[in-house]
């Protein structure tokens, strides 16, 4: 059965690296085969594979923001009204619906055989026709086509079917998951937290092990802490904040985790932890409306990037988000060059461009930074990466 399955533009290769960690194969079944990745650009990511299993293993990944199966393709899409035409044949006539319908009932729990759904289109390419003209398109043949009775509404339908169209490529597929997938929404939030999907890329980039000493010093609200707990088992998990509301936040929100979780006040710069006492760290460093004066982020950096080279241990992984390369790396040559960069993950949040950016420590001597500039802490948690 074919799948598709949605993150944040950017993150569709971790997406993939997270279903072949998630669900291995066996001599009795493989696992899911990838057969491609595309863009919706500035919008979304498409991870299409092949899974042989049911829809819930695929509801429990936590890179993903979305999963759909999928009703319908066509190719070769004219770029006239012959390709309204086009679409909507595959669609009414597609010998995939009624697997994504039943993939619907299972992942959902829903038996029924009629009901209402919307459409919601997508359109990327120069097709003389508008993206609402491939909505009715698709409308119709469902309404005409799929078996039951569905009426098209447009809100609070009983389905979505979302059809989206990259260039002469059409996919049309069938939403098995619902908000929660996406939002995994804290106890307690704050504005502009990361986004769940983007936390759980970076945890995953750490390679989470039992033995882990995790470490978040910015940890805002504590998404990658949760993150990081959801991921499995460790030894210990730090995080702390300048910000007092979002230590309070973070405490609330970490309340009935499960392992030794130590959650403090405290300057990023300035870490109450031993030389070496970590061996993984994730950390979304602040910039732009973050802190009140922009020409004090490369002194934050090079503080806090000294900070983290220093309490790492040899051979430990850092996974930070920043918005400027250049800044972090002039940040990291000039105060922590034991952290030697691998690889990096542009990826889209809100429109703006970020990078995720992997680390390892080498062995070598750290020591604390130069006593850093005061930074006024704004009213914003510290994760807060418009996310």
């Amino acid at each position: 059965m074919l799948y598709v399955l949605q993150t944040i533009p950017g993150l569709g290769q971790l997406a993939w690296r997270e279903v072949e960690a998630a669900i291995p194969g066996d001599s009795e079944r493989p696992g899911p085969r990838l057969l491609g990745l595309k863009a919706v650009p500035g919008r979304d990511d498409i991870v299409m594979i092949d899974h042989r299993g049911g829809p819930r293993p695929l509801l429990k990944l936590r890179v993903s923001e979305d999963v759909f199966a999928i009703a319908a393709r066509g190719f070769k899409i004219a770029y006239d009204d012959r390709g309204l035409r086009q679409i909507h044949a595959a669609v009414r006539g597609s010998e995939a619906v009624q697997d994504a319908l039943n993939a619907w009932r299972k992942a959902t729990g829903s038996q029924k055989q009629n009901g209402t759904f919307r459409v919601i289109a997508r359109v990327v390419g120069t097709q003389r026709f508008m993206r609402r003209d491939v909505g009715r398109a698709v409308a119709d043949a469902v309404r005409d086509g799929w078996p039951g009775r569905w009426l098209p509404v447009e809100d609070d339908s009983d389905i979505e079917i979302w059809a989206t169209l990259i260039e002469s490529e059409l996919i049309c597929a069938v939403r098995l998951s619902d908000a929660s997938m996406r939002k995994r929404e804290k106890i307690k939030h704050l504005p502009a937290s990361l986004r769940p999907a983007l936390a759980a890329a970076m945890v995953h980039l750490t390679y989470p092990s039992a033995g882990d000493v995790f470490l978040d010093p910015m940890a805002g609200a504590g998404t990658l802490l949760l993150e990081r707990a959801a991921a499995g088992p460790f030894a210990e998990m730090h995080g702390g904040d300048i910000n007092g509301d979002a230590l309070s936040a973070m405490q609330t929100n970490l309340r009935g985790t499960r392992g030794e979780v130590s959650l403090s006040r405290w300057d990023a710069r300035k870490l109450p932890l031993d030389d070496g006492e970590v061996d993984k760290v994730a950390v979304n460093l602040p910039f732009g409306k973050q802190i009140a004066d922009e020409t004090l982020i490369p002194s934050l950096y090079r503080g806090v990037l000294s900070e983290i080279a220093r309490v790492m241990r040899p051979g430990g992984r850092l996974v930070v988000l920043a918005g400027k390369t250049g800044v972090l790396e002039s940040a990291r040559y000039g105060a922590a060059r034991v952290l030697r960069p691998l690889e990096r993950h542009r990826v889209i949040v809100l429109g703006q461009a970020a990078t995720i950016h992997e680390y390892v420590r080498e062995a070598g001597p750290a020591r604390r930074y130069a006593e850093p500039p005061p930074v006024r802490p704004q009213d914003d948690d510290d994760d807060d990466y418009p996310a």
